[in-house]
């Protein structure tokens, strides 16, 4: 049985149709999951932040089911935006160097991800480290998407988060790691000199595991523990939290991500912690 669950829902009482084509569009969908924002692009503030549990998808059609039976999908969804971007996960992907890219070679470049039969072949330009994100999307998953909402620009999760990271990077003369927490995954990156040198998307379902990846992260990038900042975001707290135990146990004072590095917070979004939808807001970096 399919459930939608609201978890959030803040929405700015002027947003209103007619006033939609100053803002952008910002859609997450993962497994069981959508997230989206509105960003009013001339003001630089968010008008809107939502997120929806949807249990019991088993499978692509269930979850294209859903959220065509969400409220906002025959109302918010479809007001005139000027740009709407959505991202989604995907572990079927590859980083080429900007410089080595040629369009001519892009069925060359899947053949490195692996794509199934029924995958259509996408690319992203990452603007700030300078190289094209490769990925895989499923052909019917992509039409369901341009069905749904219009003309909508698709980015895999690592091209937002790789462009929110570069933005607010803390430390850009030294090292930085970077972990998002999402249910069942987590993304991890790591910044030396502002340079990107490791991006991935790892199923982890729970803090032992985490911590191995973390161990292995540290050991395969050399990392002095003592001389890197960590930057957190997602579904991730202080205190007693399991993750955020691990962190400590191997670095000093990690900090949370600021969304408001990226765009205005309003008053509406007081209680929202800024770290918590650092991914999806990312989304507003991307060209």
């Amino acid at each position: 049985m399919l459930l939608m669950i609201k978890l959030l829902h803040l929405v700015d009482n002027s947003l209103q149709s007619q006033t939609a084509a100053k803002c952008d569009l910002l859609i997450h969908i993962g497994i069981g999951k959508l997230q989206y924002a509105i960003i009013d692009k001339v003001r630089d503030e968010l008008k809107a932040l939502a997120e929806y549990e949807l249990a019991g998808i088993s499978n692509l059609a269930d979850l294209m089911f859903a959220i065509e039976r969400l409220p906002e999908t025959k109302l918010e969804f479809k007001y005139p935006y000027s740009k709407i971007k959505v991202s989604f996960d995907s572990y079927k992907f590859t980083f080429i160097p900007e410089e080595l890219y040629e369009n001519e070679n892009e069925q060359e470049y899947a053949k490195f991800i692996n794509p199934s039969a029924s995958d259509l072949i996408l690319t992203n330009r990452i603007r700030t480290s300078k190289i094209r994100n490769i990925f895989a999307v499923d052909a019917n998953f992509n039409n369901a998407l341009n069905h749904i909402f219009h003309k909508p620009r698709i980015y895999s999760q690592a091209s937002s988060f790789i462009e929110g990271i570069k933005k607010t990077n803390p430390d850009r003369n030294g090292i930085c790691l970077f972990v998002d927490f999402h249910g069942d995954h987590i993304q991890i990156a790591c910044l030396k000199k502002s340079e990107l040198v490791l991006y991935n998307i790892l199923e982890c379902i729970n803090a032992d595991e985490f911590n191995y990846y973390l161990l292995n992260t540290i050991d395969s990038l050399d990392l002095d523990p003592t001389n890197t900042k960590v930057m957190i975001s997602g579904d991730v707290t202080s205190g007693d939290d399991e993750y955020f135990q691990r962190i400590i146990k191997y670095f000093n004072s990690p900090v949370f991500a600021d969304s408001r590095l990226i765009v205005n917070h309003p008053e509406l979004l007081h209680n929202v912690s800024p770290h918590t939808y650092f991914s999806l807001i990312s989304l507003d970096e991307c060209e």
